[in-house]
């Protein structure tokens, strides 16, 4: 497969990560900034040499927001992130926000295919995983984003049996 008919690792983390946080929520702004958070998160730990591991031991029933020591957090499931006052994830006091999701992200996936097109992939391709493999941060990691890491949009996509591709 030519690199130019695939994404980098780090696009498709920000994608899959913002359709597992729409897919919860319904929310496609707030999966945005959650999606580059999450992305920018992970290639810092890998780059540290940092473990990931769940913020908290049991996966809850869906996203909950909270307050804990001055700080607000959201749990998806069992994985914490920051999110500032005006309600976009954040890492450090920077913020992530739709519009740096655009020019990290979509930016970088129109050069490969179309966005909206990508997006409707993978919304699809994260539906059809059970609502706790989505609550899990290590069974997302390990069964959604890993198998797909190299290969997206060139993934298969399985529901009810059938199998289908994009291309």
């Amino acid at each position: 497969m030519a690199a130019e008919s695939r994404l980098g690792r780090f696009q498709v983390m920000a994608l899959l990560q913002a359709a597992r946080y729409f897919v919860l929520t319904g929310d496609k702004e707030k999966a945005f900034s959650f999606g580059l958070n999450r992305a920018i998160f992970y290639a810092w730990a890998k780059r540290r040499g940092v473990p990931v591991a769940a913020s908290r031991e049991r996966v809850s029933r869906g996203v909950e927001v909270t307050r804990e020591e001055n700080r607000i957090v959201a749990y998806v499931g069992d994985e914490q992130a920051y999110v500032s006052s005006n309600g976009w994830f954040t890492i450090g006091d920077e913020e992530q926000r739709p519009e740096d999701f655009e020019r990290e992200v979509i930016r970088r996936v129109e050069a490969v295919m179309p966005f909206e097109e990508a997006w409707r992939l993978a919304v699809e391709y994260v539906s059809s995983f059970d609502r706790r493999v989505l609550l899990s941060q290590r069974d997302f990691y390990e069964k959604v984003y890993l198998p797909v890491r190299d290969l997206f949009p060139n993934i298969n996509i399985r529901k009810s049996g059938k199998q289908t591709t994009l291309f």
